[in-house]
């Protein structure tokens, strides 16, 4: 992975909700996957990415919607800078508006549908305020109506049993300081631990296993944040040491967790 310029740089909105800018030059994400989806509204230069066996670009004014768990990777498309604004809005929002149809898939990862520019720009547009409570929730609703009326399945309900998969998802989220098994899942919702798995991934898009992994990584960034050393993060986030944590965190973040530093201390705007 090349270094960053000093003209890379990674701005982070007002409020709670996971709103980062992003400008890069000379800087590739290396494959990595989300539990979430990732929707990024391209602002300047050509945003290029392999997705699902095809190399995707973005151009300003064009919005990408990456599915829970798909490889991608992230680099520029032609020799300048190129920058985004991007949201990664939680499968379990989604999917509790959905209320057990299937997650929407975008297939080609990039749209300019008015409608889903619209619903990026609102997410996206103001970073100097948090966006309220009440707002965000109308924009998930519209987000996960236009995307489902954009795919194929968007009225076919799963067979998954939603309410043990909540169980599920709930227990891992209070649990993450704790070893957890797929046996340990069954006893709490009275399901199969394999059909624990299926379902799982059918509603949020994504395996048990990487869920938590992935609430542990996110625990960890906000750990990182606050200037606490990655090794002592990597304890406290239940990661075996720090070669464990940096192997998933390239995995999930596509970059390690001291380029994570760096590029959240780099000069902004």
């Amino acid at each position: 992975m090349t270094t960053p310029k000093l003209s890379t740089w990674f701005n982070t909105a007002v409020g709670d909700k996971p709103r980062i800018e992003v400008n890069l030059v000379g800087f590739t994400f290396a494959p990595h996957r989300h539990d979430t989806y990732t929707l990024a509204l391209t602002t300047t230069g050509v945003q290029c990415f392999n997705y699902r066996g095809s190399l995707r670009y973005s151009l300003p004014g064009e919005v990408v919607v990456l599915h829970p768990d798909e490889l991608h990777d992230g680099l520029a498309g032609t020799d300048a800078p190129f920058g985004y604004r991007a949201i990664n809005i939680d499968p379990v929002d989604v999917q509790n508006i959905l209320q057990g149809h299937h997650l929407p898939f975008l297939p080609n990862g990039v749209t300019g549908k008015p409608c889903l520019v619209d619903i990026a720009q609102r997410f996206l547009t103001e970073f100097q305020r948090p966006l309220e409570p009440l707002e965000y929730q109308d924009l998930i609703y519209d987000f996960a109506m236009a995307l489902q009326k954009e795919t194929t399945i968007h009225h076919k309900h799963t067979t998954a049993n939603y309410q043990a998969i909540q169980m599920a998802r709930e227990y891992i989220d209070d649990s993450l300081d704790n070893d957890i098994t797929l046996d340990q899942l069954a006893t709490i919702t009275g399901y199969s631990k394999w059909q624990i798995t299926r379902d799982f991934r059918s509603l949020f898009g994504t395996s048990p296993y990487r869920y938590l992994t992935l609430r542990r990584l996110e625990k960890a960034k906000s750990l990182m944040s606050q200037g606490i050393p990655i090794a002592q993060v990597a304890q406290d986030c239940f990661f075996s040491d720090q070669s464990h944590f940096t192997r998933q965190f390239k995995k999930s973040f596509g970059t390690t967790p001291n380029m994570w530093n760096k590029l959240n201390e780099s000069p902004q705007r």
